[in-house]
């Protein structure tokens, strides 16, 4: 799935950027806005309607997360854009500055083979048997809104390594669970080469990092490379916050990859003279062949003790509601941070979780009058 404007560049001075929030909670989408300023841009990351994390980019690269409960945006000109995109392409976002780099950091690289779907809407064995029919080169790569589970590598169609808990396991065969409920996975189909180098990343070493200034200074890094015949990695991070990555084996570059926030393509970096950018060399020893495993799939299901009862869930859906009358717009948003904070679930919550959670909403309420009255509304649901 490619990514979706929703919204484009609408401004700021006109637009009601609680009321858009809301709307992103209320359907459930997942996504991001980027709210531009002439000096910085502000990212906003939806999984399922969920706030999921947030970040500020100032011109020069600089970096400030952000938390939604509290973000306001600035009183000067700017526009406003909604990018609707599956939730590995959020992932890889937030993944965009992890270093030493992980298989993680190019996850959603390639051609869309399965594109981001939910777990439990799956037939795991007869994917497992497309893949192998397509002789695919490529990886599956398995996820939640907490971040990546795990990535499976193949070659031919094949399963060759698993990567998860930042282990490589190459030539034993796995059984792997994973959660349905709440995982999501997709399969992309790459250049024979990539699957190859993600099995590889346990062996790099970091050689040196530096600063240059110029594409010319960039090219006597990489002469030097082919000069020595290296099997490399170099790892730029540009000024503008982009990120390269370009892979070498004996000195001959195999792959040129492009993250720009929440795409990794195959181009190439363009670089402004007289600006101050980083990269990092690391040596690789690429491993040429390795051979298939054998994977099986399975999740064990939630089991809810015969004890525990749960609130009806429309009596949750009022209180919500409520609260959201109260408060306003920005109340979808603070509902799912509160809950996500406290562990609680709209369809699953007790008698007396329920009660504790009006208690906490009634105090995130800053007007009083409205407070009250949302506290006369939530005790009528309560009974």
């Amino acid at each position: 799935m490619q990514r979706v404007a929703l919204y484009k560049d609408l401004s700021l001075e006109t637009i009601n950027l609680e009321k858009l929030f809301g709307e992103v909670v209320e359907k459930k989408i997942s996504g991001y806005f980027q709210i531009s300023y002439w000096n910085s841009d502000d990212y906003l990351l939806f999984a399922d309607g969920e706030f999921l994390w947030g970040v500020s980019i100032s011109r020069d690269g600089a970096r400030r997360e952000i938390d939604v409960g509290t973000y306001r945006a600035k009183n000067e000109p700017g526009k406003v854009s909604f990018y609707e995109v599956p939730l590995v392409n959020l992932l890889i976002f937030k993944h965009h500055i992890k270093t030493p780099p992980d298989p993680y950091n190019f996850a959603s690289y390639g051609y869309e083979f399965l594109t981001c779907v939910k777990f439990s809407h799956i037939d795991k064995n007869k994917l497992m048997e497309q893949i192998k029919r397509s002789h695919l080169d490529g990886y599956l790569v398995a996820c939640n809104k907490g971040g990546f589970i795990l990535m499976l590598m193949f070659q031919k169609g094949l399963p060759v390594c698993l990567y998860k808990d930042n282990l490589y396991t190459t030539g034993k065969n796995q059984r792997i669970n994973i959660e349905k409920e709440d995982a999501y996975i997709a399969v992309y189909a790459t250049e024979p080469e990539l699957p190859l180098l993600l099995c590889s990343m346990d062996t790099l070493k970091k050689e040196r990092e530096d600063t240059f200034m110029s594409g010319e200074e960039l090219s006597i890094v990489k002469k030097e490379i082919a000069t020595k015949k290296l099997s490399a990695l170099l790892d730029v991070f540009s000024s503008k916050g982009e990120r390269l990555y370009e892979f070498f084996y004996k000195g001959t570059q195999l792959l040129r990859l492009l993250h720009t926030m929440d795409r990794i393509e195959s181009h190439n970096l363009d670089i402004s003279p007289g600006t101050k950018n980083i990269y990092s060399l690391y040596t690789i020893q690429v491993k040429e062949s390795i051979p298939p495993i054998q994977v099986e799939f399975y999740s064990e299901e939630l089991v809810v003790p015969e004890e525990i009862y749960y609130v009806d869930e429309e009596r949750v859906r009022a209180i919500k509601s409520h609260f959201i009358e109260e408060i306003g717009p920005v109340g979808a948003i603070l509902w799912n941070k509160i809950l996500k904070e406290k562990g609680y679930l709209e369809r699953r919550m007790r008698e007396e979780d329920l009660r504790k959670l009006v208690e906490i909403l009634y105090l995130e309420i800053p007007d009083s009058m409205h407070a009250n009255r949302f506290l006369e509304k939530a005790r009528r649901v309560l009974g």
